[in-house]
């Protein structure tokens, strides 16, 4: 496997989750059916955004970053298999955009595991950044939680006006 810089493919992926994030979140904004959950859902892409451009910022301040790994590409092929997964990757926010009718629980349900996905990945691979900009991924995992919070509220409240409406 040819040398990368582990920072750059890092902060590439981190980009595009972020990218697909927002994309994500504008779309539901618009078609959310409750006030609540579309200026929640238009909230949340704003800060997408903003993580988007922390990142951008530190692309373009990162050098050829390499940490130590046991053999060639370890890093690597674990922040491609994490990245894979995610939620956020542009195939599965497509499909998930692409369904005919998504509840508004059903979109909140997608943020919360887009959120979960993306804590999960900035936490596995924070220590493989330099130390200053492990601070900064902190701080981003720390608004994510964030996210993860406001959306389970927002579920919560949803299925609860729900069960209100049924008995």
């Amino acid at each position: 496997m040819p040398e990368v810089s582990l920072g750059k493919e890092f902060l590439e992926l981190a980009i595009e989750i972020e990218k697909n994030g927002r994309s994500f979140y504008e779309s539901m904004a618009k078609l959310g059916r409750a006030r609540e959950v579309r200026n929640v859902f238009s909230q949340l892409a704003a800060r997408e955004w903003e993580h988007e451009n922390t990142f951008r910022g530190m692309l373009n301040r990162l050098g050829g970053y390499r940490p130590a790994q046991s053999y060639s590409g370890e890093h690597y092929q674990y922040i491609k298999d994490i990245a894979d997964s995610a939620v956020f990757s542009g195939e599965k926010v497509i499909s998930i955009l692409a369904k005919e009718i998504l509840t508004d629980i059903e979109a909140v349900e997608a943020g919360i595991g887009f959120e979960k996905d993306s804590i999960l990945f900035y936490s596995e691979t924070r220590g493989m950044m330099p130390k200053p900009d492990q601070e900064i991924i902190d701080m981003i995992v720390s608004e994510e939680k964030k996210h993860l919070s406001e959306l389970a509220y927002i579920v919560n409240k949803l299925r609860g006006v729900i069960r209100n409406r049924e008995e």
